[in-house]
């Protein structure tokens, strides 16, 4: 799927003049009226509902706040740390809270490092052109990941790992895999071949395993650092790190039809050490019968690769400054052609005769005064020097 650059987020499908076109959120919440809540800060729901155009949406279940603008939703609850981000399932850094005179309050890192990043992805200060994909099929060797009757997790995140390269190979990728057969590598080596590479994102791919009732496609960033708090090195790209991952589970929920377990946090090893965006994908439950045995099915596996695909080049395109300039700038570069093509044609008419027949005249007389004053003796002499510098 190409994705052009009026969409400014991938599942969500935003057109550029649905959103404020106004300076990115900075990380210290300076663009909202950021009130103290006990150690964190957070910000009036109404605010944000301003700041993006959306109208409240009434008619909810109780627990339930909602805004919108018929194109994109928040949707917050019933669960406190539950939002719905354009009906992609976000898991909140902290619950919202209740403020009997501000109302539904929401942290400013939930606001700062969730919601504006997925709704404003071409605002993200430290966004930079992707260059390498690093495909990271989990465990291997003597670390075979979750095993059931139904998926054993290492097989199935090689061979989906692998569709997936030669895929982005073919839309013209860099692809790197951290294991191309069934072998086991340490964290840090994985780590070590993402940070050694040019302008990497990195996916690491896994099978997920639980309550034999549970299901569905679930991906992971690093925990936001908070404001004031020690940030690890993963912890560099937590805007563009959930960028990534609203990309890739929209386009398994939309793409894959697998079942949205949401975009979630943890402070995964793995994640933590990372100095580029990246995301660990959970494919799905091998514990549950029905997906696990869809997880080990050839035609399955191509659906999540060319879904992973898709998610990765709409995040791809976003990061990508000069292109998101070169859209920017094609509607202001677009009239003054159009209008200098058309003056000539039209009026040119009455002017031709006399603005355009002069110049024409002049013209035509520069041209044999050339030859006139140029003396015959002149022209070899200056063939024949530039000849000579020539030969040295």
């Amino acid at each position: 799927m190409r994705v052009g650059m009026q969409m400014l987020c991938w599942g969500l499908l935003l057109a550029p003049g649905l959103l404020p076109a106004v300076s990115a959120v900075t990380a210290d919440g300076a663009m909202w009226s950021a009130a103290a809540a006990e150690s964190d800060g957070y910000v009036p729901l109404e605010e944000l509902r301003s700041f993006y155009k959306l109208l409240p949406l009434s008619g909810q279940q109780p627990g339930v706040t909602a805004a919108g603008n018929g194109v994109l939703s928040l949707v917050f609850g019933p669960d406190p740390r539950d939002l719905l981000l354009g009906g992609l399932l976000c898991r909140l850094s902290h619950p919202v809270r209740q403020d009997a005179a501000r109302g539904v309050l929401v942290s400013e890192t939930d606001a700062v490092k969730l919601i504006d990043p997925v709704l404003r992805p071409t605002y993200i200060a430290n966004r930079r052109l992707v260059k390498t994909v690093v495909l990271d099929p989990a465990h291997g060797g003597h670390d075979t990941g979750t095993v059931t009757p139904y998926a054993r997790e290492a097989d199935v995140a090689l061979v989906v790992a692998t569709m997936l390269q030669q895929e982005l190979t073919k839309r013209g990728y860099h692809v790197v895999l951290t294991r191309t057969e069934n072998r086991y590598l340490s964290d840090q080596q994985r780590v070590d071949t993402a940070n050694n590479a040019l302008n990497p994102l990195l996916i690491s791919l896994h099978l997920n395993s639980g309550r034999s009732d549970v299901s569905g496609a679930e991906t992971y960033t690093v925990t936001p650092a908070e404001p004031g708090a020690d940030a690890l090195p993963g912890n560099e790209f937590d805007a563009a790190n959930v960028a990534l991952a609203a990309a890739l589970q929209s386009a398994l929920v939309r793409g894959a039809g697998a079942r949205d377990g949401g975009c979630r946090r943890a402070r995964y090893s793995l994640l933590s050490s990372l100095r580029c965006p990246a995301a660990m994908v959970e494919l799905g439950y091998a514990t549950h019968a029905e997906e696990g045995a869809r997880l080990s099915t050839d035609e399955y596996q191509r659906q999540l690769a060319l879904a992973l695909a898709d998610g990765i080049e709409r995040f791809a395109a976003v990061m990508n400054p000069e292109q998101c300039l070169r859209a920017a700038e094609k509607p202001a570069a677009e009239p003054p052609p159009a209008p200098a093509k058309v003056e000539p044609a039209k009026p040119s008419a009455p002017t031709r005769k006399s603005s355009r027949t002069p110049t024409r005249k002049t013209t035509v007389k520069a041209a044999p005064k050339k030859p006139a004053k140029a003396a015959p003796k002149t022209k070899p002499k200056r063939s024949g020097s530039s000849s000579r510098k020539t030969r040295r």
